[in-house]
């Protein structure tokens, strides 16, 4: 009996006692995702990217029911939340993306993420996740190891003027 996420194309082969074609087996490795890329936070990954198939969702809400305001002292421990993901309506951002030069400018970060925040008002600014975080040197670095490893972005000029409208390392304010 097979469990969990298999495509039929895998069962299939599976059944007939023979190597799944998409398996790791298959010598479809390719190894651990570098450190230059391993660390970017979803704004970061979306400003080097060179498609934008999803739009994140991000819900954070306090731990306690009813809370009536944010307990900035226990704030690491006292939110929870989720990211959803949702397929972008790529024609509203196509006016905003030159594959040619990346990061794009930071407003496409408005078109692709989304922070609900459900709960007392006056959330602190400061206690936005880190995941939502942008550093321009992290920014600038994947691109750089992303011109140098990867043949898709050998033709991409990387946007100085883009990557000085990037918060050095913050909350970036499209967010």
């Amino acid at each position: 009996v097979l469990t969990g996420q298999t495509c039929s194309k895998c069962i299939c082969a599976l059944r007939n006692s023979k190597k799944p074609p998409w398996s790791l087996a298959n010598g479809l490795w390719i190894g651990d995702i570098p450190l230059e890329l391993a660390s970017l936070t979803i704004p970061e990954r979306l400003l080097v990217a060179l498609h934008f198939p999803s739009a994140y969702i991000v819900k954070l809400f306090p731990k306690k029911k009813g809370a009536k305001f944010w307990d900035v002292a226990s704030f690491n421990n006292g939110v929870r939340g989720n990211v959803s993901t949702y397929r972008l309506n790529v024609t509203d951002i196509a006016d905003m993306v030159n594959p040619k030069s990346l990061p794009p400018h930071p407003a496409i970060l408005a078109s692709t993420i989304g922070v609900t925040i459900v709960g007392p008002k006056n959330f602190p600014e400061h206690s936005i996740p880190q995941i939502l975080s942008v550093n321009r040197a992290r920014v600038h670095g994947a691109l750089c190891f992303l011109k140098r490893e990867n043949p898709l972005y050998a033709g991409v000029s990387i946007s100085e003027e883009h990557l000085s409208n990037l918060p050095e390392d913050g909350i970036p304010h499209e967010i």
